[in-house]
């Protein structure tokens, strides 16, 4: 049964197709380029550990209000961030077998939708920005998905498969960072690579993220 929170819907069925992605990733491919400096092994580690993060910030005490939403929590200094990141994840990919990806990513997400799931979108958990309502957390790891899901079927060849209602949810969280409705020339996955960087525009407001 789907769980009743919208974005951990979106969370669970945009899950279920990077799933069915990494599954079919034959073992050579690994190797391909994935995004930036990272190969695809290194990609979908980042991508695990990104849904993994609802159960890890859940598991830490946090305090006081929520100080972000979904849209607040993308604006931070991505120049500063980014070298930690890139670490972390080469780092990460060299603990976890390129045979144990997929697999490890289904375990991951589910207990990352579980333990939403039983916490509720208004409980309080804490995140590397501030304090958060889960359901706003929950629709940060919507974006992720979507938009590494994007990276992974790029680097395989394949285009880009979000699912309709994870769709629907990163648009709407990418209008709110680009304060303006998406332009009516892009179209849905169009507007999302646009955003992200990931295709060129000659509008200067993109990206909005990075």
């Amino acid at each position: 049964m789907l769980p009743r929170m919208r974005e951990l819907h979106a969370l669970q069925a945009e899950c279920e197709r990077a799933e069915a992605t990494l599954r079919t990733v034959p073992r050579e491919a690994w190797a391909r380029p994935g995004l930036g400096e990272w190969d695809l092994h290194t990609l979908a580690t980042h991508l695990t550990r990104g849904m993994g993060r609802l159960t890890a910030y859940l598991d830490q005490p946090v305090e006081g209000e929520p100080v972000k939403d979904r849209v607040s929590y993308f604006r931070y200094d991505a120049d500063a961030v980014a070298p930690g990141v890139a670490a972390r994840a080469a780092d990460e990919a060299k603990a976890l077998p390129a045979a144990e990806l997929a697999a490890t990513f289904a375990e991951v997400w589910r207990d990352s939708v579980a333990r939403a799931s039983a916490a509720g979108g208004s409980h309080v958990m804490a995140t590397p920005f501030g304090a958060m309502h889960v359901q706003e957390y929950v629709a940060t790891r919507v974006l992720e998905a979507v938009v590494h899901h994007m990276d992974v079927r790029r680097a395989l060849d394949l285009s880009p498969d979000p699912d309709p209602a994870a769709g629907e949810l990163v648009v709407e969280l990418l209008e709110g960072l680009l304060d303006s409705p998406r332009p009516r020339n892009l179209g849905r996955d169009r507007f999302i690579l646009v955003c992200t960087g990931r295709m060129a525009h000659d509008d200067p407001r993109f990206p909005v993220l990075r």
